[in-house]
């Protein structure tokens, strides 16, 4: 994850600061990746979801990357724990590679940690999930 603000829309926000809440409630603040997401929400760029630039890696977006070491290219949709599992390609913000995604943009490569060592991959698109009409 870079140094700069997450770019979070209002609705996204309000979620993960209740997540984020809750891990404090819950006694989970501490764990590396519970702190590393806490300290994200709180630094957060919130706006309306329309503001949002295109390129930029935000909950519900599809990235397409490219793992450096072994060139391999694959899919994830950044999505809320809740949503995890039950579908292709779901990574978890709370995962290592959902943390190291967000708030980053198209064509960035980025080094993260997780179980087995440094993972480098480079953000080769980015698709916003397209926002439901209202019903009614």
């Amino acid at each position: 994850m870079n140094e700069s603000k997450i770019i979070l829309c209002h609705e996204d926000y309000q979620v993960l600061k209740r997540l984020v809440d809750s891990f404090a409630r819950t006694g989970r603040l501490g764990q590396p990746h519970f702190d590393r997401l806490a300290r994200e929400v709180r630094h957060a760029s919130v706006m309306d979801r329309e503001a949002i630039p295109p390129k930029v890696v935000t909950m519900g977006s599809t990235v397409n990357y490219t793992c450096v070491e072994t060139d391999t290219t694959a899919d994830a949709v950044l999505v809320f724990p809740a949503s995890a599992t039950g579908g292709e390609h779901r990574v978890s913000i709370l995962a290592p590679l959902g943390l190291a995604l967000i708030g980053e943009r198209e064509g960035t490569e980025i080094a993260y940690e997780a179980p087995g060592g440094t993972y480098r991959i480079r953000i080769n698109s980015v698709k916003h999930a397209p926002v439901a009409e209202p019903v009614g």
